[in-house]
């Protein structure tokens, strides 16, 4: 029994042994992760400006926005003197009629000098409105009383302050010298009749987009 006590002492004792000699257990360790890079999306650029859509002429390089303008100011005077003859004689609001009056006087001043301006830069001369313009033509031909007066004005109201846009970019940037005195004079006839059109009592404000930058 002694001798049987004796052997398991002597085991243990060299298991420990064994223990204490045998090399640590490594410890893992874990590298630090680079930082991953964030990615942004990329900036775009706003394109370079080119001087290739100028046409020259004798009194300085015309756009074509200015083009442009020359062309719409053609086409609305046509559409606008039709459908202000039509609320002379139609309308019983005497608002509607004045404005009428007004637009058909100035939009007559216009054309011509639009003409004239056009003519002498050999530039095309519209000979009839835009097929949309047509389209408020022949919609207006068939209206009678307050439904006339309220598509007349909201109609042309609409259509004044897109144009008031145009003539603004082209007067502010125009190398032309005929087109300058052309678009502030545009400009203030375009307020004028914005004025008329808006002492009738029929703009609808909701008809009209959102300012945007």
């Amino acid at each position: 029994m002694k001798t049987r006590n004796l052997w398991i002492t002597l085991c243990g004792t060299f298991a420990l042994a064994v223990t204490a000699c045998a090399p640590p257990t490594p410890q893992v360790v874990t590298a630090p992760q680079a930082p991953v890079p964030s990615v942004r999306p990329a900036t775009s650029t706003p394109a370079a400006q080119t001087e290739g859509d100028l046409t020259e002429t004798a009194f300085g390089p015309i756009s074509s926005v200015g083009r442009k303008l020359l062309t719409i100011v053609e086409q609305t005077s046509l559409r606008e003197i039709t459908t202000s003859t039509w609320a002379q004689q139609r309308s019983s609001n005497p608002a509607v009629r004045e404005a009428a009056r007004v637009i058909i006087t100035q939009h007559k001043d216009l054309e011509n000098r639009d003409t004239d301006i056009s003519t002498r830069m050999n530039l095309p001369v519209a000979a009839e409105p835009a097929p949309d313009m047509q389209a408020g033509i022949d919609r207006m031909r068939t209206e009678f009383g307050e439904t006339f007066d309220r598509d007349y004005v909201n109609t042309l109201r609409k259509a004044h302050a897109e144009a008031l846009i145009l003539v603004s970019t082209v007067r502010a940037d125009t190398r032309n010298s005929l087109v300058r005195p052309f678009a502030d004079l545009a400009g203030d006839y375009i307020k004028t009749h914005i004025n008329l059109l808006e002492k009738t009592g029929d703009v609808d404000y909701t008809q009209l987009p959102v300012p945007d930058l």
